[in-house]
């Protein structure tokens, strides 16, 4: 039994809320939430985690398929024109991903503690990218 986690980061979004408006930073947040709830399955769990980053904990999942949703959502986004009072925006987001697998004994702190060490290592390596943990990313990585 696997179950895999992922962190996703909305880019430069304290950019959109200097730039747009707290109100407009409200409505990508939600688009980006449905975006999200949309590629999952109802056994996913969505929730948001913290200003502008999102969890997505998927149980029976391993890693292949937690990237291939990742995929999916990143490029859901990349493609999503939101609407903006100015014009159609463009939204993008770096995300992170982990898995455990039935014999590891790894807790809930640890789980999202790989899952945000990827999404870091998204984010350094230029964004709008995913990155899969592994073990050899130090925390000088992060």
């Amino acid at each position: 039994l696997n179950l895999s986690m992922v962190m996703l980061d909305i880019d430069h979004f304290k950019k959109f809320n200097d730039t747009y408006g707290h109100q407009q930073g409200d409505v990508i947040l939600k688009g980006v939430a449905q975006i999200i709830k949309d590629q999952c399955r109802h056994i996913d769990f969505v929730a948001r985690y913290g200003g502008e980053e999102f969890a997505v904990i998927m149980p029976e999942t391993d890693l292949n398929g937690a990237t291939i949703l990742c995929e999916r959502i990143r490029k859901g986004l990349e493609k999503h024109g939101f609407p903006g009072l100015q014009g159609t925006l463009n939204v993008t987001a770096s995300l992170g991903v982990t898995e455990i697998h039935e014999l590891q004994a790894a807790s809930g702190a640890e789980l999202i503690k790989q899952a945000d060490t990827a999404l870091y290592v998204a984010k350094e390596s230029g964004r709008n990218r995913l990155a899969i943990y592994s073990p050899d990313m130090t925390e000088q990585e992060k």
